[in-house]
């Protein structure tokens, strides 16, 4: 292989030469019938280096062209995935301001009350649910046992106040209890949290007064009672209904008027 590759490289500096000598011959002789002679033996010869040539020429063009047409790519994704994520951003800086402005007209029809806005930091309990922590505490003027809205309706109450922050125990807490009013019929009764239930971010109604109806769709809020929270704040809608072996309600099960999971910004009415 290696004589093969050496008769090779001799025969490509034979025709170089030859090349060369034509070009010599051409040049200084002029055209005579040796240079004619010698340029129709090498004219073939030249035809396949100017092939070659202009085929690396191309190749070297092409890789660079390819590397040019890479660098304006990947510019393009990246000023594309710049352009999405500011998209994103004022998407978010939408939704965040509709909150802002739903809060501050809940706020405003409450003007009898004494209110204060405060964003949501952290969830915890079992479920993850259970339990919010707000950015606000006592120096915000929020106390134990005040009540914690938003415009679609009840979240909890504030179980703890720190000077910066607060804790709110939500309707889905199993040892949650709520004043609750059937919007449609009158009738009252409890809304109660329930371990098993807050896993699909629902609560029950229990110790409906007898002698109240109650069919899935039913509307129910706040009764007042108990002097928690003021009346008529939604509290969700019944979805199902079971019923005891006399026939009587055993137990509703309500989807919460608020996405609790999902909470920005809350109302606190504080010193119920």
């Amino acid at each position: 292989m290696k004589l093969f590759d050496k008769k090779w490289r001799v025969a490509l500096v034979v025709v170089a030469v030859i090349a060369a000598s034509g070009f010599v011959i051409e040049h200084f002789a002029g055209i005579n019938p040796i240079s004619a002679a010698v340029n129709s033996v090498l004219s073939p010869i030249k035809n396949g280096f100017s092939y070659i040539a202009q085929s690396i020429s191309n190749g070297v063009d092409f890789v660079w062209e390819m590397r040019a047409y890479k660098e304006d790519n990947e510019k393009l994704a990246a000023a594309n995935a710049d352009l999405k994520r500011r998209n994103r951003d004022i998407e978010a800086y939408r939704e965040e301001n509709a909150r802002l402005q739903e809060l501050l007209e809940l706020k405003n029809s409450l003007d009898s009350l004494d209110t204060v806005a405060a964003r949501v930091i952290s969830y915890s309990g079992t479920n993850n649910c259970e339990f919010i922590e707000l950015g606000k505490g006592s120096l915000s003027g929020i106390a134990e046992g005040d009540t914690v809205i938003t415009p679609d309706g009840v979240v909890g109450k504030v179980t703890e106040a720190g000077p910066a922050y607060s804790i709110v125990k939500t309707i889905l807490a199993p040892s949650a209890a709520v004043g609750i009013r059937v919007t449609r019929t009158g009738g009252t009764g409890l809304a109660e949290g329930d371990d098993d239930l807050a896993k699909e971010q629902q609560c029950k109604v229990s110790f409906l007064d007898r002698t109240t109806t109650m069919i899935v769709g039913d509307q129910i809020e706040t009764s007042g009672s108990g002097g928690i929270y003021p009346p008529g704040l939604a509290v969700g809608s019944i979805v199902s209904i079971s019923a005891d072996s006399s026939g009587g309600l055993n137990h509703a099960v309500v989807e919460p008027a608020v996405d609790i999971d999902r909470l920005g910004e809350v109302l606190v009415i504080k010193g119920n």
